[in-house]
């Protein structure tokens, strides 16, 4: 008995299953790079401003909480420990932007400390965390 060779196909390449892999890993490397984001201060309630822009990159961040705490970047310290930090860095970094993150309720004094601190260690750039205002609400 004699067998007939076994028949050949021509190869093929299926699209479709790369698409969806190719799909998959973008949405993967999406929300991977949006966990990421780095954020260098403690979360606070903070004012609104019209002129609001995003924050610089090499910077160090000041905050006052709510409950009077103060933290330099995340970490909680003291007026004398935030300034000694604060002029080392400055003086590693000329160009470091110090923002200062105050919480709304705060009163104003509390505000003016932190900015006296962060010229105190000569800090070249001194900026204000604020929220953008919502402007199309304000429009009659």
């Amino acid at each position: 008995m004699k067998m007939s060779p076994p028949e050949i196909k021509p190869a093929r390449i299926e699209i479709v299953p790369m698409i969806d892999t190719i799909f998959f890993l973008l949405v993967f490397f999406m929300i991977t790079s949006l966990s990421m984001v780095s954020l260098n201060a403690k979360r606070i309630s903070l004012p609104e401003s019209e002129t609001s822009r995003p924050a610089p990159k090499h910077q160090v961040v000041l905050t006052a909480a709510r409950d009077g705490a103060l933290f330099l970047d995340k970490d909680r310290c003291t007026e004398a420990q935030m300034l000694t930090s604060l002029r080392g860095r400055v003086q590693t970094d000329p160009t470091l932007t110090v923002l200062i993150n105050c919480d709304k309720e705060l009163p104003a004094s509390r505000f003016l400390r932190l900015f006296d601190l962060a010229k105190q260690a000569d800090a070249a750039s001194v900026t204000i965390a604020t929220l953008p205002r919502n402007l199309e609400a304000r429009r009659p």
